[in-house]
């Protein structure tokens, strides 16, 4: 059973901000029966997630509607911060963009589902990225999440100080995605993953307002974390995500599609309809896991 390992805490009092409720009797029955949390960055990615997660699972019972409805209810709609849907036994939720906004989100997830005594949960971050040094429309699951200056932990800073954690995805949830994937016949590998706070400077990217190192410095730093770090793809979160359920003591996974290949450059080059094809990737694959486990 889920834990919060917090003495300043009196659970019955307690309220989830950002989420938008507290604790109560029918928020606990809601969430005890949770076994996924699936999380991505976007409001409307991860709300066509749950529809059609929800027409996959058959429109199983145990979801949340509108009252009197079919439409499934976004649960956070009061707070405006995120959105949230319950499918069957899994959650359909957006975590922003960028560590800090996705770190909030996993404090209040873990802390409603501990209260839902929930048990034997996998936390899934499903994405988009940019790969490295492999073919765009890669799906990748990450093995490590490595920060931007490639150390292969997450450094939480408390009270002035900092406190370096372990950022390893788990093991035996990566390979079922892994073969999930290869079951859909996706194109999909297992590697480390660089996460990064900022979409431009921090990635290396020479397409940003300012820009204050060369092309060559790019392209060494880049090599430098393929060939060194064994990093294939760069996004925003799984450093910070890995270590905080490795703390929390949960399964991770993060599946990330690549866009592009950083190597040959910062703009992805694709149309409209073959960007969303490849969004769609990682949904699919993470789909297929959550319906092989309900068989």
């Amino acid at each position: 059973m889920l834990r919060v390992n917090n003495p300043n805490i009196d659970a019955a009092q307690d309220r989830w901000y950002h989420l938008g409720f507290g604790p109560s009797v029918g928020v606990k029955a809601m969430f005890e029966d949770v076994k996924f949390v699936c999380m991505g960055g976007k409001d409307k990615r991860m709300e066509d997630y749950a529809k059609y997660l929800h027409q996959v699972l058959h429109e199983p019972e145990n979801s949340v509607y509108e009252e009197g409805t079919k439409d499934l209810r976004n649960l956070s709609a009061s707070e405006g911060r995120y959105c949230m849907y319950k499918v069957g036994s899994a959650l359909s939720v957006s975590h922003g963009m960028g560590m800090p906004s996705f770190q909030i989100l996993l404090n209040e997830l873990f802390k409603l589902l501990a209260y839902a005594e929930c048990e034997d949960v996998s936390f899934i971050r499903l994405g988009t990225s940019g790969g490295l040094g492999i073919e765009p429309g890669t799906t990748v699951v990450s093995k490590q999440g490595y920060s931007s200056m490639l150390k292969p932990y997450f450094t939480q800073v408390v009270c002035g100080k900092e406190t370096n954690y372990e950022s390893m995805c788990d093991e035996s949830l990566r390979s079922q995605l892994l073969a999930c994937g290869k079951r859909l016949g996706t194109k999909i590998v297992a590697g480390n993953t660089m996460s990064c706070n900022g979409f431009y400077e921090e990635q290396g990217r020479l397409d940003g307002a300012m820009c204050t190192f060369t092309p060559e410095e790019k392209m060494a730093f880049l090599r430098k974390a393929h060939d060194e770090c064994g990093i294939v793809n760069i996004e925003m979160e799984t450093n910070m995500f890995a270590a905080m359920c490795n703390r929390f003591r949960v399964k991770s996974a993060s599946i990330c599609v690549t866009i592009l290949d950083r190597m040959n450059g910062d703009a992805a080059g694709i149309t409209e309809a073959e960007y969303k094809r490849r969004e769609r990737q990682p949904l699919e694959v993470v789909a297929e896991l959550i319906k092989s486990s309900s068989t």
